[in-house]
């Protein structure tokens, strides 16, 4: 899998993750207090997020940082 391909699974993983709990990106972005077009660009697969922002996504999504990087794990 090439760098494009996985930024794209990863971001996919995230809106699906993000949608199955109820919670908007205006919910991420405001508790997270991160830009709201830079997320989005994340959850296009547009950009490269950091591990430590990818750290801060998961624990406020409640789901473990190696099982939202694992992209052959079923949600």
């Amino acid at each position: 899998m090439d760098n494009k391909e996985f930024l794209k699974k990863v971001g996919l993983k995230l809106k699906v993750i993000r949608s199955l709990k109820g919670i908007s990106q205006d919910d991420i972005v405001n508790k997270l207090d991160i830009d709201k077009s830079y997320y989005s660009k994340v959850e296009r697969g547009l950009t490269n997020p950091t591990l430590l922002y990818m750290k801060n996504l998961s624990e406020f999504l409640e789901v473990k940082l190696e099982d939202l990087l694992n992209l052959n794990m079923n949600i």
